[in-house]
């Protein structure tokens, strides 16, 4: 298995990784006639965004695509080809995402971070952890969970199946973007 590339949301001052979603409406391929497809192990869901907060709302500004061909336009914006993969790059989008939830996301390694080689890296893993509530698109609250991580992480969270837990239920557990997964309690 291999670590996923995670989505990310620019935030006050800089990229941050999400690790966990708590609620719906964020960027829906199918939605714009988009079907992506697997480029590499690294990003089984055929597809990356990049989202950012922008006076107070949630947009995707950017968005890796895999697609064999030229995916359509979205909106005005021409999809460009990345070297020679089949990933394409959507940049300046600003589509407006209607989700309402909570977001976590995070930023920074950790001295003694586990190695945990397969789905997408939870929160605890991160030295900076925000959480960003929304509601239709527009952010509510943000608050700064950087210190409750800390605490979770010194707690030592399992980096392997709990016992009795089948190795294909951690895996799909791992590939989820759940926060029982992402903040254990």
């Amino acid at each position: 298995m291999t670590t996923q590339i995670p989505d990310e949301v620019f935030f006050e001052r800089g990229w941050f990784s999400v690790a966990a979603v708590d609620g719906t409406g964020l960027f829906d391929p199918d939605a714009h006639d988009l079907d992506p497809m697997t480029t590499s192990s690294a990003c089984w869901r055929g597809y990356i965004c990049g989202y950012a907060v922008s006076d107070a709302h949630l947009v995707v500004r950017d968005l890796i695509l895999g697609s064999e061909d030229p995916p359509p336009l979205i909106g005005k914006i021409h999809p460009v080809r990345e070297d020679d993969d089949a990933r394409w790059r959507y940049e300046g989008l600003d589509i407006p995402v209607d989700f309402t939830g909570r977001l976590l996301i995070g930023d920074g390694d950790v001295d003694d971070r586990p190695y945990l080689n397969m789905g997408f890296q939870p929160a605890w893993m991160y030295s900076e952890v925000h959480e960003l509530t929304f509601q239709a698109g527009t952010l509510v609250t943000a608050a700064d969970r950087s210190a409750e991580l800390a605490a979770v992480r010194a707690a030592g969270p399992a980096t392997e199946p709990a016992q009795g837990e089948s190795t294909k239920d951690w895996v799909s557990r791992t590939f989820s973007l759940s926060y029982d997964y992402s903040w254990p309690r």
